[in-house]
């Protein structure tokens, strides 16, 4: 008798703690970001038949409007399903852009710069409202090379935006500082004119083949739907 309730005890502890086989094999692509050899960073399954990338700059408003409009539908609808992977390359357009970009790499893991990218892309209208006068710009451009991202982000208040999004305010000073860090991004934009010739953002590369007339959420999603296996 002992032995019979013992075994069923088990069993029922067995079943609570099982899990079906479709469950174990439904990973949340959302939360699955890698850093690439191009500089970018893939949201999804990186085994995913369709490969969708996206050249944006976090000063543009074009960009930002595909942020808040495009984004949720393309992470529901498509990255959710192991189809679709998006890889984000920054294509910084200015000294502004080059000063996030440096702070967006400052960030510990992958999916971190993509959500600090996120939330500059929803700042933006706040975080330009500062952008340098012609005054200003004219000062800027007799600041020392190596200490003009600093200065930037300082009036900008860029540094203090950075900390209150959770950098740290030492690991700020010392990437605007890193003209290394710079000269990446700049990388990402000269690789990107020489291999899709890429003018403008956003601007998206699906399957290897630059899509063009492609700004919107309108536009993209039939394209996305006539690749899909």
């Amino acid at each position: 008798m002992m032995i019979g309730k013992v075994r069923a005890f088990v069993a029922l502890v067995a079943a609570a703690f099982s899990v079906s086989p479709l469950q174990a094999a439904t990973p949340d692509w959302n939360r699955r970001v890698a850093a690439t050899p191009e500089g970018g960073w893939l949201i999804g399954n990186p085994a995913a038949p369709v490969k969708l990338i996206e050249y944006a700059s976090y000063t543009c408003p074009h960009c930002a409007h595909f942020m808040a409009e495009g984004m949720p539908a393309l992470r529901s609808r498509y990255i959710a399903t192991g189809k679709v992977s998006l890889e984000f390359r920054q294509f910084a357009l200015n000294p502004i852009d080059l000063t996030e970009g440096m702070l967006v790499r400052c960030t510990a893991t992958p999916a971190a710069a993509v959500a600090l990218g996120e939330k500059m892309f929803a700042d933006q209208d706040r975080i330009l409202d500062r952008a340098p006068d012609q005054s200003q710009a004219e000062a800027l451009n007799k600041t020392p090379e190596a200490q003009l991202h600093t200065v930037l982000a300082r009036d900008m208040g860029l540094d203090s935006w950075a900390t209150a999004n959770g950098l740290r305010p030492a690991r700020v000073k010392t990437c605007l500082a890193d003209l290394q860090l710079r000269d990446r991004i700049v990388a990402i934009r000269s690789q990107a004119v020489k291999t899709y010739q890429i003018q403008g953002t956003p601007s998206f590369v699906l399957n290897g083949k630059r899509l063009d007339k492609t700004v919107t959420w309108q536009a993209l999603e039939p394209q996305l739907q006539a690749a899909l296996p």
